[in-house]
């Protein structure tokens, strides 16, 4: 797997190519929110493109869990969404790995 050398915008962390990564303060955008809108975006596609997340998880279940001040120890949530390998984590960071075939479009 080769390594991307350029920065992506919005100041996303570069590491492999089809893996990215994003902070985000989830007490003002919702993690079901962030998921749909940060793959159109990858993707340059609408979010209407994609079926709607909660065909894949439930996304009021999926912001409970991680925007919650009083959470004591750390969590991540993994699913599948529109071909790409999604992660959730509590303290912010979204991690989209997109299909091999999708890199580059």
């Amino acid at each position: 797997m080769s390594k991307s050398n350029r920065r992506s915008r919005d100041g996303d962390t570069p590491t492999s190519m089809n893996v990215t990564r994003k902070q985000f303060d989830w007490s003002e955008t919702r993690p079901s929110a962030a998921v749909t809108e940060y793959i159109s975006a990858m993707t340059g596609r609408e979010q209407t493109d994609f079926a709607p997340l909660y065909e894949t998880i439930d996304p009021e279940a999926l912001d409970s869990l991680l925007d919650s001040p009083k959470r004591s120890t750390p969590v991540s949530i993994s699913f599948e969404y529109a071909g790409h390998s999604v992660t959730v984590r509590s303290d912010g960071e979204l991690v989209i790995e997109a299909p091999s075939s999708s890199i580059g479009r």
